[in-house]
């Protein structure tokens, strides 16, 4: 009698089991690539678009009186921003905000943006009067 040659049943499933598994195991590592990637691409808008409102505001004249916005912020769909201006004070030489300290023509703003999914980023930057 002849033996034939090939696979039995159990060395075909063990096989495609573990076929299986490496399979699984990349489609895995393609998705973690893709949701981290898209993290990465959301903190680095995210961080790009606060730097532009930065120099945006950089950009207009200085204001020394405290109205409610005395900046304007570039428009961007998805992203809020919001900001705080703190005036220099050279006897504590700390800042602090305008009810209780004049503008000395040193200005900090506390920049805050927030973008999809809750992300945030502050940025702090000094304003001098010309």
């Amino acid at each position: 009698m002849r033996r034939q040659h090939g696979f039995t049943l159990i060395e075909t499933t063990v096989a495609i089991a573990l076929l299986a598994v490496i399979i699984v195991t990349i489609l895995s590592a393609f998705s973690a690539i893709t949701l981290a990637a898209r993290r990465h691409q959301q903190e680095s808008t995210l961080d790009l678009v606060t730097r532009w409102d930065a120099e945006y505001i950089k950009s207009q004249a200085y204001s020394a009186t405290p109205p409610a916005t005395p900046y304007t912020n570039i428009a961007v769909a998805g992203y809020a921003f919001s900001y705080q201006v703190l005036y220099y004070d050279p006897v504590a030489k700390t800042f602090a905000p305008a009810p209780g300290n004049a503008d000395n023509g040193l200005q900090e703003l506390v920049l805050t943006v927030t973008g999809p999914n809750n992300a945030r980023e502050a940025l702090d930057f000094l304003k001098v009067q010309p």
